[in-house]
Formats: C-alpha cells, sequence, structure tokens
C-alpha cells in the first residue's frame, strides 16, 4: 500500500469513527482545496468507503459552490471522467446515492447554468461562423441552451447584415427540435413578411404540430402571397386540418393535459412563456411549472373563443385550467400570466352557468381530479335550478355520475347540489340521490383504508400505523381480488395501501385503478430501492400516487400518508366536516320533504335516519329527528317516539315537539304501549314534559277516554 493511499484510508476511518475528530483533524490542517476533496470522494467511493465518501461530499456540498463554479473546477482539474464513473457507483448504493444524486444535479445545473448564460450564447452564436471545430462546439452549446437561447438567435436570424450568420442560424434551428417551435411560433405575426415565409418554412421543417394554429393564423390574416403559399405547405407537411379556432383549441387541450412534448423543461422549477414585440423582439417571462401548462392552457383557449370557436369547449376548458391554476398554485406567487386584476377562479365558473360547469365536471370525472371535481359541483350548485337538462343526447349527466365518484367528498357535493335544484323530472341515476345523502348523515366521518401486502404480517405493521391515523382498515389481501367483497360493503375508500415485490407492484396500481370505487383513491406504494427512481418518474405527473422505499419508518410513512391524502383528495374528512356534511344533508332532505319533491323521495332514506336516530347527538340529532318527522312511515314516527321517551330535560321536549310534527301531518301511527307511555308522561311528568306530551296527544287525535284520564290525573 503507497503512502498516499494509506493516509486516504486513515482518513476514512476518522470520517467513520467521529464526525467530531474529523472536525478536530481539519482544524489542525489546513483546509483541503476542492481538487483534493473531489479526488478523495472518488477514491472512497471506489474502495467502498462509504461513510468516508458520505463525510467528503459533505465537505464539498459545505463549500456554498454554485453549480456552475462546481461544473467548472470538475472540469478545471480534469475530473469529469473519473467523477461521473464515482457518482454511477455512489447512485447504486442505498448509503450514498442522496449524495450521488446531489453530485449529478450539481454537474447537470452547472451546465445549463453555462448553457443559458446569455454573453455565453451570445459568444456561441458568434462561433457558428468559426473553424469547424469551433462551429461544432457553438451548435452543440446552444442546442443545449435550448428555449434561453432563442432571443437571439431569432435576432440573428432576422438580421441582415451577416448573411453566412443567418444562414448558420437556420440550419441550427431547423435540427434544434421542440424547443424552438413555440418561440419561433409566437414571433410570426409581428415580423416581415419575409422572415415570416423563412420561420413558417422552419416550422415546416421541424414537423411539430404546436405550430399549427399560429401558422393557420397567420394564412388567415396575411395579405402576402408567398406567406400564404408558404403556410399552406407547412399545415400539409405537418399533416394538419380544421379552422384556426380548432386547431388552438386542440393545443390548448395539450397543454392542460400536461403533454411531454409541451413541457419545454421536464423536472425543472421554471418554465417560459414568450411573447413578442417588434420593438425589443422575442421576450422570455419565467413561471413556475405548477402553473405553467394552466397558463398556456388558458391563453390557447382565449385564442380559441377570439376565433369564433363553437359550442362550450373552449370555455370549458379555460374554466378548468383556471381552476387548476387556483389548486396548483403555491400561496403568495405573483402569477405573471394571472395578474392581480383578474377575480377568483369561482367569479368566472357561476358566471359561466351550470352547463359549463358540468363540462369541467365531466373533464374532472374523466381525469380522476378530485379537486376539480368539488369546484365544478359548487359551481354547478350555485348556479343550477330544476331546469337543468339531467340527460343530454349522450344520455351521460356528469352531475349523476358524480354520485358514484370513488371520492366521498364529491359525492356528497353532487347529492347536495342534485337536491338544492330541486329537480321535476325523473332522471337516470334520481335513485341514488337520497341515499347518498343519508349516507353523509351516517357515515362521513369514518375513513376506510385497504391496506395489499403479499404477507399478513407486513399488512399487520402497516395496518397499526394506518389506524393510529383514525382509517378503518378493511381485511388482509394480497391481491385486489382476494377482498373485493370488503371493497363493496365499505361507504368508499379514502386510501390504499400496497407492499408488492419487484415487477408486481405496476400491475397492482392497475388492478386497484381498475375497480371504479378506487378509480381515484389516493395509492401509496412501497417498492424494493432498485424500482424507486422509475416508479417515482412513472407516476411524477399524478397527484394521487406516492412511492417510498421499503422499510420506511412509522413516522415518516405517518407523515407520508398524509401528504399524499392530503394533496390528492384535501384530507381525511374531520370531525367538523362530517358535522357539517351531515348538516347540510339534513337541511337537503328536509328541503326536499317540505318541497314534496316528487323525483326524489326522501322515504328511501328512513332506514338510514332510524339507524342515525342511535348514532348521533345534540342538534344533528335534532335535525335527523325533523327529517323522520316529515316522513310518513309508521317506522320513523315509532323511532322519535322511542328516542323522545328515552330521552330527558330540553332534549325530550324538543323531540316530542318534532313527533308532535309527525303527528300533524300523518295521524297516529304509534302501537298502544308507546301511546301508554305517553299519555303517562303527560300525566306525571314536569310541566314543561307533560305540556309537549299532551301536545304529541293531541296531535295524535286519541279517543276522548284517554282524554278524561288525563284530566281525573290532575285533580
Amino acid at each position: 500500500m503507497d503512502w498516499y493511499r494509506s493516509v486516504r484510508l486513515f482518513r476514512a476511518a476518522s470520517i467513520g469513527v467521529s464526525v467530531s475528530l474529523a472536525g478536530f483533524a481539519s482544524a489542525q490542517n489546513a483546509e483541503p482545496d476542492i481538487k483534493t476533496q473531489l479526488s478523495d470522494f472518488v477514491f472512497y467511493v471506489n474502495v467502498h468507503q462509504t461513510e468516508a465518501a458520505a463525510g467528503m461530499a459533505s465537505e464539498i456540498f459545505g463549500a456554498g459552490m454554485t453549480p456552475r463554479e462546481f461544473l467548472e473546477a470538475v472540469e478545471e482539474h480534469g475530473l469529469e471522467d473519473d467523477l461521473d464513473e464515482a457518482i454511477g457507483k455512489a447512485l447504486r448504493s442505498d448509503e450514498l446515492e442522496p449524495f450521488g444524486a446531489r453530485m449529478l444535479k450539481m454537474l447537470t445545473d452547472g451546465r445549463l447554468q453555462r448553457a443559458r448564460d446569455p454573453n455565453e450564447i451570445e459568444r456561441n452564436i458568434e462561433g457558428l461562423v468559426g473553424g469547424l471545430r469551433e462551429r461544432l462546439y457553438a451548435r452543440e452549446r446552444l442546442k443545449a441552451a435550448g428555449e434561453y437561447a432563442m432571443p437571439q438567435l431569432i435576432d440573428a436570424l432576422l438580421q441582415r447584415a451577416d448573411i453566412q450568420l443567418r444562414t448558420q442560424v437556420q440550419r441550427l434551428l431547423n435540427e434544434s427540435g421542440r424547443s424552438s417551435v413555440i418561440p419561433l411560433s409566437v414571433s410570426l405575426m409581428d415580423i416581415e413578411p419575409a422572415a415570416q415565409e423563412q420561420v413558417v418554412n422552419v416550422l415546416g421543417q421541424l414537423g411539430y404540430e404546436a405550430a399549427a394554429p399560429y401558422i393557420s393564423e397567420l394564412r388567415d390574416k396575411t395579405l402576402s402571397d408567398p406567406v400564404r403559399a408558404a403556410c399552406d405547405r407547412a399545415l400539409d407537411s405537418l399533416g394538419v386540418s380544421g379552422s384556426t379556432a380548432e386547431l388552438y383549441l386542440q393545443l390548448a387541450e395539450g397543454y392542460y393535459n400536461e403533454r411531454e412534448e409541451l413541457t419545454s423543461f421536464p423536472g425543472e422549477q421554471m418554465q417560459l412563456l414568450w411573447d413578442y414585440d417588434p420593438s425589443i423582439g422575442l421576450n422570455p417571462t419565467a413561471i413556475e411549472t405548477e402553473v405553467y401548462h394552466e397558463a398556456r392552457a388558458m391563453r390557447l383557449a382565449e385564442r380559441s373563443m377570439e376565433f369564433g370557436s363553437q359550442g362550450p369547449g373552449a370555455l370549458g376548458l379555460w374554466v378548468a385550467a383556471n381552476f387548476s391554476r387556483e389548486i396548483d398554485e403555491t400561496p403568495g406567487y405573483d402569477n405573471p400570466a394571472y395578474p392581480p386584476s383578474m377575480r377568483e377562479a369561482m367569479y368566472y365558473a357561476v358566471a359561466s352557468g351550470p352547463i359549463i360547469g358540468e363540462v369541467v365536471l365531466s373533464r374532472a370525472l374523466e381525469d380522476n381530479d378530485t379537486r376539480l371535481a368539488r369546484r365544478a359541483v359548487e359551481a354547478i350548485h350555485r348556479t343550477a335550478g330544476p331546469g337543468l337538462i339531467w340527460d343530454r343526447s349522450s344520455g351521460q349527466s356528469p352531475l349523476v355520475s358524480a354520485l358514484t365518484y370513488p371520492s366521498r367528498r364529491v359525492q356528497y357535493d353532487a347529492a347536495l347540489a342534485i337536491a338544492a335544484s330541486q329537480p321535476r323530472s325523473n332522471f337516470a341515476g334520481s335513485e341514488r340521490v337520497v341515499p347518498a345523502l343519508a349516507s353523509a348523515i351516517r357515515f362521513a366521518g369514518t375513513s376506510y383504508a385497504l391496506v395489499i401486502t403479499e404477507e399478513e404480517e407486513q399488512y399487520r405493521s402497516i395496518r397499526r400505523v394506518i389506524e393510529s391515523q383514525g382509517y378503518q382498515v378493511l381485511p388482509f389481501g394480497s391481491d385486489v381480488a382476494e377482498i373485493a367483497e370488503a371493497i363493496a360493503e365499505a361507504p368508499g375508500i379514502d386510501l390504499v395501501v400496497t407492499q408488492a415485490a419487484a415487477g408486481r407492484t405496476e400491475p397492482l396500481i392497475d388492478a386497484v385503478r381498475s375497480r371504479a370505487k378506487l378509480s381515484a383513491a389516493p395509492i401509496f406504494s412501497m417498492v424494493a430501492s432498485n424500482e424507486l427512481p422509475r416508479l417515482r418518474r412513472l407516476h411524477s405527473g399524478d397527484v394521487s400516487i406516492m412511492v417510498r422505499p421499503f422499510g420506511i419508518g412509522e413516522d415518516l410513512l405517518s407523515s407520508a400518508l398524509t401528504e399524499l391524502v392530503d394533496s390528492a383528495s384535501g384530507g381525511v374528512i374531520e370531525v367538523d366536516e362530517a358535522r357539517q356534511f351531515a348538516m347540510l344533508s339534513l337541511d337537503a332532505l328536509r328541503d326536499l320533504s317540505v318541497a314534496n319533491n316528487a323525483v326524489l323521495d326522501v322515504s328511501d332514506s328512513t332506514a338510514s335516519l332510524v339507524s342515525a336516530m342511535n348514532e348521533t347527538t345534540g342538534e344533528v340529532r335534532l335535525q335527523v329527528a325533523e327529517v323522520l318527522s316529515r316522513i310518513g312511515r309508521s317506522s320513523a314516527q315509532a323511532t322519535i317516539a322511542e328516542a323522545a321517551l328515552a330521552a330527558s330535560g330540553t332534549e325530550r321536549v324538543d323531540l316530542l315537539g318534532k313527533l308532535a310534527g309527525s303527528a300533524k301531518r300523518y295521524g297516529n301511527q304509534l302501537d298502544a304501549p308507546m301511546i301508554e307511555q305517553l299519555v303517562e308522561l303527560s300525566a306525571t311528568g314536569e310541566d314543561d314534559e307533560a305540556t309537549a306530551a299532551a301536545t304529541v296527544i293531541g296531535a295524535l287525535g286519541l279517543p276522548q277516554s284517554d282524554l278524561v284520564r288525563l284530566i281525573l290525573a290532575g285533580q
């Protein structure tokens, strides 16, 4: 073993023994330079000294270098190949993976920072007319800069002083791929006809359909025959057809769906919005990725409407995208695409009316977007009247479909919205409304979870954590089919947790999603470490799926489950929210009964309300009794009577009042023993209770002999 290797191994041992000892040793010696630190990191990784490698990586990160400074230090000392190899090994180590991933990101970010530097871009554009080697290097760097190079590239393309440079820029743009499509497209309407023809030719050669609506708009508006001919050729080569309005709407749909080819910088925090000003040229505006696609979808939907888009499609898409923007936007973010002069999303949704609300809801249900669905239902609730067309020519009604959506919040919201509209005509699915309202009274506060594991011991371990969060967990099963009956019997499934061997997670998630009742439920999947990066990437765009490694600690598991359910469905239904759902549902049932609604039969809720009398307390229980008092069934009246006789004090008086209301509406439906108890109470009870019981007797219309008994009992 050579001397330098011995020193390194000694240092590795020191780091492994004690952080404080390493700190003491470093204090006694000169701080190592970045070259030494990088070389040591590479060495420790290669000799499998993981603690030493982790410690050295921490020292490197602690130096506070920017990604570009880090990259240039690596290149300056000729360590690119050695470090790349070491990072690859670190990424395959559970202990070193976080350090390797961070170092790889610093290198990647450093290359991007350098490539996107305007001064660097300017130098590289000048290099396009240099020697062969310089040109190749410049082209590579400009392609790496992507959209960030477009303002200067377009300026170089449009200038007329250097024909050779213009030719080289056009060649570069012809090979630049999708990164140049939108910047070139948005510039089309504001440049000179000769330049328009040139840019249209580039867009036609690139072959991306995202350019089609812009080219179509130019074709509609241009007065230049050569430009119009170029537009026709480009549209033919793109293979698109339709009006400009239709093409803008198609592109808006693509952005709303966040199609991969319309995301310029996947995985990055910011994206770029583009506009063109003839006085300053192409102008980029940075916007957070979370709201980028919504901003583009809204702007393109506006363009579609400006060009006379027919039907509710463009407006419905705009409203949906605006809701999604509001949902995804970071609190306090100053969105450059949505100025303060714009109102909240609900303002535009309710102004658009219930038909547009149903268009938005249909989109939300199809996408399993619970948060959007709730906002769409709220907009419908606020605006829909009895004249709303429940069954359209397609035979589908989104609001009725929402009654079977996997989220119980959406089910309850939809039932409340339909009840509030007081429908006058029968519609398919009307029989589901009242049971949904009744379910909200009894089950809104109970959350149900499904745990699918291969071993029952794993199931028990996970179940313990989930039950500590207040969930009722369904029985053990190693696949969905095993517990299909339990799933069917549950009012709803609020969380699914899976743990499967390598290769089984994706089929298991597919099986979960194939069940209508589980199609939008939040899924938490624990997977093998070698599958983790791929599965995270696969589901990165779905807020309802979270992937974590095997062996996650109970505290981390608990917090991750909370984060998942909060982001996917708004969190579990807590006590206050459950009570609110119950009260709103009871109000809706009461209003339906008062209106004698012939479409929604409140008596369908009788069995649930009878059970609820034994499960609820306080104001909720009194409201249950109020609704029962408006149902003309003997079981409803008897339940109120039993509850009143079993109660005491103010509650008994209040319940006797509800019983009297039932008697006034439907007459005497009580059996003799119960009537005898009421007569006894009216004769012997305290004044308030006795008077309340006497009111019931009077409302029941009892025989004169019973009244004589009361009079004589008082003498």
